[in-house]
């Protein structure tokens, strides 16, 4: 599924092969359909519902991804670590959907209705833009129907989707050198444009010879027309960018280079200006002129015209070939051999800098095993090598190599959210461009049309540039067709406040406080989601309105839904607690709501206590605070000896202080051995343990301890 696999050219660079087969130039994978055993049961991403009509997600809508799940797979290769989490849910991606698809265009391509043909596969493409090997067979199948202008746009737009795939491009090029009277000019600036788009993928050495053979076929044509001015100056520009570019084959293109320079004169491959400086430096090395070390000939070639109007040259005359003679310059073979010696010694110095690059890529490109799109997930492997290698190339800082490594891991990775988060956030870091970083996010919708996080991102970005209508647009949109996600209803509330805000619209602020009642209203099915809900209104109105009446009035409401909410009664302390506006009373009030409850003893403990030091620290009432350490005390009675709880007067050991024994000298009548209290008792108060002196009656002190003491016999 569209694969681009890199392959050895051969050591020719010849344009035209005459033993290459059809076959060859457009290989079917057959590996295409090798990942058949798919995961037919997806797990699904869980999702925040309610069991009301606002958040049941409407019949036949797709879902969303699983939950994460990950390996421990560590790799001493990769150099970085991710800068995100590095779990990845399961793509989206229903796969014998994709299966029937491939079945359904198998069938259109042996038909002869174009129509259904083209809707047929303009629907699969649209679902599924990555899949090469499908744009390659629907303009194969436009050009078999005879529509060459059809198949050449076909070919535009697979480009489009997947522009670093190299064989599209090699394809396309293909297509277009068998037009016969092609312009060359029009075909050179395709190839041009390929480069420029596609040459730093690291599999592209097939466009680069390809691009170099078409500049020597031309060549090859200016000298059988006669041309003076034929020269190979553009074959040695795309040997100098292949030169400093890392490959899969860079190792073998400067043997290349140093074979195709050994067969012709330097000046017609190297720049006026290079050329210049190394005659400058030859010349004085022998200590001649210029004249002295170039000749004037005449070279005899033998020539055929080729299929396409092109000529070429070969070795035999024959049937349709004819004898050219070419004006042309020499150098002295002392002076050549020094030249070549110096062009291939700059040469080797940008090649030894370009195979570091290679190598230190080398790991990262190692652990690419699937490098084509298919709805088959990912393993946790490569997704993590992929990660790290972006780390990586964003640590290195070269711009046109990031965007390179973006585009080619989102071929791959084209189901994984996270790739397009990180894509469109460098993006907008590094460009600054609004419509760049939107093209990225409408690419993403297209591959993971249901992810929450993605549309999340989305919104976040326009937002983040005062973008407040689209910020909000694209999380309705999402609301719309995906509903239930609880994250999202906060997220488009959130916006909703911060663009009132911006504004100043009283009438927004409304429209904010109906969304907040509908959402409590639809949710009263679900007492934990209505909860939710309520706490987040609750907070809206103490914080944003500066209403805490209004506030505690919203939990109340929600309270008699879910009585046992904890989190319920804390916020409303807590509202009470924090606010100016609230006196003694009423915070003292909202304690009292907790502990006349149905909440477990344990809890009501906790609340207990909170008002107990609230009286201690900030009370103006000394008889409310004895009545209620009455209470406080009372309830603490109450509790189980089995039951731990953690707050002060209770089960700590550190409160337990002893009396200091006797004096050894003071004689002891009766000192009976008394055993100390086991410390998960819970006593009213701390007791000191009961001593007999003098034969006596024993007594007993009562201590409150207000801070911890330990005792030396302890």
């Amino acid at each position: 599924m569209g694969r681009d696999r890199s392959r050895s050219s051969s050591d020719s660079d010849d344009y035209y092969r005459s033993s290459r087969k059809k076959d060859d130039s457009y290989r079917r994978r057959d590996d295409r359909y090798r990942d058949s055993d798919r995961d037919r049961d997806r797990r699904r991403r869980s999702r925040s519902r309610s069991n009301s009509s606002r958040h049941r997600r409407p019949e036949g809508s797709q879902r969303g991804r699983s939950s994460r799940h990950g390996s421990d797979y560590k790799d001493t290769s990769l150099i970085t670590r991710p800068s995100v989490a590095s779990h990845f849910g399961t793509p989206p991606i229903d796969a014998a959907d994709f299966d029937n698809w491939v079945t359904v265009l198998a069938k259109v391509d042996q038909t002869d209705n174009v129509d259904e043909a083209r809707d047929k596969y303009r629907n699969f493409l649209t679902r599924y833009p990555n899949c090469y090997g499908f744009w390659q067979k629907y303009a194969e199948y436009e050009k078999k129907m005879g529509n060459l202008t059809e198949a050449k746009a076909v070919w535009e737009k697979g480009i489009i989707s997947i522009p670093l795939s190299i064989d599209l491009w090699l394809g396309y090029t293909a297509d277009v050198k068998n037009i016969k009277d092609f312009p060359i000019e029009s075909l050179r600036d395709l190839y041009n444009r390929a480069i420029e788009i596609a040459g730093l993928e690291f599999q592209s050495d097939r466009l680069w010879l390809e691009a170099i053979g078409f500049e020597r076929a031309v060549y090859i044509d200016d000298l059988c027309k006669g041309n003076a001015a034929a020269n190979c100056k553009k074959i040695g520009q795309l040997f100098d960018k292949l030169l400093s570019t890392p490959t899969f084959h860079a190792a073998s293109h400067l043997e290349r280079y140093i074979q195709y320079l050994n067969t012709i004169e330097p000046h017609l491959l190297l720049s006026e200006k290079e050329y210049g400086e190394i005659m400058k430096m030859v010349c004085k090395q022998l200590d001649k002129q210029p004249e002295e070390l170039i000749h004037h000939v005449q070279l005899n070639y033998i020539c055929h015209t080729g299929e396409n109007g092109m000529m070429n040259i070969v070795t035999e005359s024959g049937e349709g070939t004819f004898p050219v003679t070419v004006n042309s310059l020499q150098h002295d073979p002392t002076a050549l051999q020094i030249i070549r010696g110096e062009v291939i010694a700059r040469r080797n110095r940008i090649f030894e800098r370009n195979m570091k690059e290679c190598e230190i890529r080398a790991g990262f490109e190692a652990n690419i095993k699937r490098p084509y799109f298919h709805v088959k997930p990912l393993d946790y492997p490569q997704l993590f090598n992929w990660l790290s290698y972006l780390d990586f190339e964003i640590k290195e800082g070269q711009e046109d190599r990031i965007k390179i490594l973006f585009d080619r891991c989102l071929i791959p990775c084209a189901l994984y959210e996270e790739f397009w988060i990180k894509y469109a956030r460098w993006t907008w870091k590094t460009y600054k461009s609004k419509t760049k970083t939107r093209e990225i996010y409408l690419k993403a919708k297209t591959h993971c049309p249901s992810s929450l996080n993605l549309a999340l991102s989305h919104s976040g970005f326009e937002e983040s540039v005062e973008n407040f209508d689209d910020a909000i647009k694209v999380l309705d949109n999402f609301r719309n067709e995906y509903p239930g996600y609880v994250l999202l209803e906060l997220r488009y509330l959130g916006a909703l406040r911060r663009k009132a805000e911006k504004d100043g619209h009283g009438s927004s602020i409304e429209y904010v406080l109906n969304q907040y009642e509908a959402l409590i209203k639809d949710s009263q099915s679900s007492p934990n989601l209505h909860s939710f809900y309520s706490l987040k209104l609750a907070r809206y109105h103490q914080k944003f309105r500066r209403d805490p009446k209004l506030a505690q009035k919203v939990l109340k409401k929600a309270l008699t839904i879910d009585p046992f909410n904890l989190q319920l009664y804390s916020q409303y302390v807590d509202i009470a607690y924090s606010s100016d506006s609230m006196t003694e009373l009423d915070v003292l009030q909202a304690f009292d709501v907790a502990l006349d409850s149905n909440l477990r003893l344990e809890d009501k403990v906790r609340f207990s206590q909170r008002k107990l030091d609230f009286l201690e620290e900030l009370g103006t009432n000394m008889n409310a605070i004895e009545d209620h350490r009455d209470y406080h005390y009372h309830l603490l009675g109450q509790i189980p000896d089995n039951v731990t709880i953690r707050t002060r007067f209770v089960n700590d050991p550190s409160r337990v202080t002893l009396m200091q024994p006797m004096p050894p000298q003071q004689p002891m009548m009766y000192s009976p051995q008394i055993q100390q209290p086991a410390m998960n008792m819970v006593p009213m108060m701390p007791m000191q343990p009961m001593t007999y002196v003098n034969q006596a009656p024993p007594t007993v002190q009562l201590t409150l301890i207000e801070s911890p003491v330990t005792s030396s016999t302890m």
